[in-house]
């Protein structure tokens, strides 16, 4: 008998948990409901990708076109005439060279000031950046750690080009920046010590160590020259430059450490620098404006996800054929997320204005903008926002559509 009324009283226990829970479940006041705590929603990964989206959805289509430009600047600190410039298009990036780094502290302030721009509703971090490649392509030389050309590096081990990428990323990061526009994966013998050898295999053994070492300094890389400009013969800084070469000896060979990285590494991680080289076999078209290469061959073809940003849009490869005015357009239209500029402010407004026109005249698809801005977004929220930030974005965002 005894045994049986501590059943009863067990399952009448377990009956009143059950039920009792329930009804609380439904009792949930919204204001009960407002109060769980937020880390679920922007904290995984679904969460983190949906925070972006309800981020991008909710930028204006200026803030959207803003998110897409990475500009140079003038001068060592910021001015108002250069504060004002950045604000007018909103811009997302912001890149530096030696005219704008003179002392350290110098250019942890100026990279500083920028970071705190108010550039859009959201204040979202910029992306600061800087070529620093090692050897000839170092910034501020005498202050900044340089590693040797990369040339030099492929004469030792893989592991060299490690070690020196993570210096260079450490030493970048302590100076504000958080995205490095290196390492070189084209193949040559050519290119002032830039490559880290003629073959593919060993462009991709070392440049993979590259990439790794400066993943781990906690600094963003980007891939470049998409698909390989060491084959050109001219400096696509300052004339057209085209590598007459067949497609199936492109696609076995320079694309090789391209994909090697795209394989290997997550894609938020780094971003891939299209160049100005135009490739006969497969388009008419520099592959930064070629829909060809950036949306069959990177996209299709090699499964790349991660934001794709043009070399310098004023070099003479492309700027002595297109007008400010049309290549911010043809470069989106041809599956660019980012658009590079940086010397001349004039020509930052007149491509930020001409594709924010494109995008309402209909010669650009909004879903394309919103697709390149997603990405943006989502990079910036995975790499450089901390937890507060993204607290404050989800509260600003979808937080709002909860109450």
């Amino acid at each position: 008998m005894k045994k049986q009324l501590t059943l009863c009283a067990t399952l009448l226990f377990i009956m009143f948990l059950f039920f009792g829970c329930s009804a609380a479940e439904k009792g949930t006041t919204p204001a009960e409901k407002a109060a769980v705590p937020v880390t679920d929603t922007w904290a995984t990964e679904k969460g983190l990708r949906q925070l972006a989206d309800s981020v991008t959805d909710k930028m204006t289509l200026e803030e959207k076109i803003g998110q897409m430009m990475f500009v140079g600047i003038h001068g060592t600190t910021l001015t108002e005439n250069t504060k004002n410039n950045l604000t007018a298009i909103h811009v997302g990036g912001v890149i530096l060279f030696d005219r704008n780094m003179e002392t350290r502290e110098q250019v942890k302030a100026l990279n500083s000031s920028l970071q705190n721009l108010a550039l859009n509703s959201f204040s979202l971090p910029l992306f600061l950046s800087v070529d620093q490649e090692g050897g000839l392509v170092t910034r501020m030389k005498q202050q900044a750690y340089t590693a040797p050309a990369p040339t030099e590096i492929s004469k030792g081990k893989p592991e060299d080009a490690y070690t020196h990428a993570n210096k260079t990323g450490k030493d970048i990061r302590e100076l504000g920046f958080n995205l490095d526009f290196a390492p070189v994966l084209d193949i040559s013998s050519r290119m002032h010590g830039r490559t880290y050898g003629t073959t593919p295999q060993l462009v991709a053994s070392f440049g993979e160590q590259a990439c790794r070492g400066l993943r781990d300094s906690g600094v963003l890389f980007t891939i470049k020259h998409f698909p390989g400009m060491g084959r050109s013969e001219t400096d696509p800084h300052t004339d057209k430059s085209v590598v007459n070469a067949p497609q199936q000896t492109i696609l076995q060979e320079d694309l090789l450490p391209f994909r090697h990285i795209i394989d290997q590494y997550p894609h938020h991680q780094f971003m891939v620098m299209a160049g100005h080289i135009r490739y006969p076999a497969f388009d008419a078209k520099p592959a930064s404006l070629s829909p060809v290469i950036l949306k069959q061959m990177l996209r299709s073809q090699l499964g790349y996800q991660g934001i794709v940003i043009t070399d310098d849009l004023d070099m003479g490869a492309v700027s002595e054929g297109y007008k400010p005015e049309e290549i911010g357009i043809v470069a989106v239209q041809a599956g660019t997320d980012i658009l590079l500029s940086c010397h001349d402010p004039e020509v930052q407004q007149r491509i930020y204005r001409s594709t924010l026109q494109a995008v309402k005249d209909g010669k650009i698809s909004p879903s394309d903008i919103d697709a390149s801005v997603r990405r943006i977004v989502y990079c910036k929220l995975k790499n450089l926002a901390d937890s507060a930030q993204r607290e404050k974005l989800y509260k600003q965002t979808v937080g709002s559509d909860r109450l």
